[in-house]
């Protein structure tokens, strides 16, 4: 399922445009829409959003747009996992508000990375999260399967 966001932005001039910001379920890239016309491609490498094909854009647009697209949490608990492992960990991809599968690079040792990602994948996190994590290895011969349970911190 595609993801789409209306995401509006305040030229120099003080003008609103509107933007569609959208993402194709087995892509980890974002496009930028004006209309019907597609402008950009974006991705958020090693934390900064950068543009990696399109029209020049400002960067101070590919930056708004960027933590507008993690502002509305489409894209953090995946790029989160994704960012922690990058040498084990080739693609994580969001099924539903409630699955993310996550498969592995080809040199990986499936059993040796669940006991890492198990004790610490949940540490990633500080907000409430309930999510049922399905790991795969390059070739999907091998799996498992994690409920990510994290309780955000209620200062009283």
């Amino acid at each position: 399922m595609m993801i789409e966001l209306n995401y509006r932005f305040k030229d120099i001039y003080g003008n609103f445009r509107n933007f569609i910001l959208f993402q194709y379920p087995d892509d980890d890239l974002w496009c930028v829409r004006d209309e019907q016309v597609l402008l950009a491609r974006l991705s958020r490498i090693h934390g900064s959003w950068k543009q990696l094909s399109g029209e020049a854009l400002p960067k101070g647009f590919i930056q708004s747009a960027g933590a507008f697209i993690q502002q509305h949490y489409y894209d953090s608990v995946p790029l989160q996992i994704k960012e922690r492992w990058p040498s084990i960990i080739g693609s994580v991809e969001k099924k539903s508000d409630a699955e993310i599968a996550i498969v592995c690079k080809p040199q990986v040792n499936l059993s040796t990375f669940r006991s890492i990602f198990c004790k610490h994948v949940s540490r990633l996190f500080q907000q409430d999260i309930s999510l049922d994590l399905k790991v795969y290895s390059y070739n999907f011969a091998q799996d498992f399967s994690y409920k990510l349970e994290v309780k955000a911190k209620r200062i009283v």
